[in-house]
């Protein structure tokens, strides 16, 4: 009886043993993901899409370019103003970057904006996926006032995802919030009524991409609410 004791004891301190050992292990992974990965912020209202690109392409490594320079050329390239960046502008300036420094890359969009044909998405994208297979993934989130019923649309804004913990939370790093990497949940929701900004800087398209309530962002107010509205995969096949 002692005997049995004894090895269930040693079997569940070995249990916990391990438990802590790979809790610790995956510590030390996050701190290698978030320290390891470019968190630039903007410095306006309006730059977030420049600021994500150039996140991506720091990433990369191989790439001589610095911040300034970087966000500059996003800036231009993409037509970004004081409204903010239109989504295919964004990913042909990403496209027109790679080419330039003769990278092959595939760029595909998933959302409500429209896009030119070779961005494109044939398939709804998975967050998960396009990051496990070792894609730069760029969010566009909408924040939206939220009465209960309908969402009626404030604003935009772009963020860069980096990594997909056990829990399905994706981690983020957000040029507008001060704090480093941070994780978020997407939460599926029932079709919404959506009323969008009629003084938005791009159009909206039909289609039947599947919205989801982006939650974990410090800087919404109470009544306000963010939704996942696109996303943006980066595949570079030459580095």
């Amino acid at each position: 009886m002692l005997c049995k004791t004894a090895t269930l004891y040693i079997s569940g301190l070995l249990f916990n043993m391990t438990k802590k050992f790979f809790k610790s292990l995956f510590l030390l992974a996050l701190l290698f993901i978030v320290s390891g990965f470019s968190d630039i912020k903007q410095k306006d209202e309006y730059s977030c899409a420049p600021v994500c690109a150039a996140n991506c392409i720091i990433n990369y490594n191989s790439f001589k370019n610095n911040e300034s320079e970087l966000i500059k050329y996003f800036s231009k390239t993409a037509k970004t103003s004081e409204k903010g960046t239109k989504t295919n502008n964004l990913c042909k300036a990403l496209e027109k970057y790679f080419k330039q420094n003769k990278r092959s890359v595939i760029i595909q969009y998933d959302g409500i904006r429209p896009v030119d044909k070779r961005f494109k998405s044939k398939n709804h994208l998975n967050v998960f996926n396009e990051l496990q297979s070792g894609k730069s993934v760029i969010l566009n989130i909408g924040v939206y006032k939220f009465d209960g019923t309908t969402y009626k649309r404030i604003y935009g804004h772009y963020v860069n995802a980096i990594n997909i913990n056990e829990k399905g939370q994706i981690l983020i790093t957000d040029p507008y919030e001060k704090a480093k990497a941070f994780y978020i949940d997407l939460k599926d929701i029932n079709t919404p009524a959506i009323q969008h900004n009629k003084d938005d800087n791009e159009k909206v398209i039909k289609n039947d991409f599947n919205y989801k309530e982006v939650t974990g962002l410090p800087y919404l107010k109470q009544d306000e609410r963010a939704l996942l509205n696109g996303i943006i995969s980066i595949n570079l096949l030459v580095f």
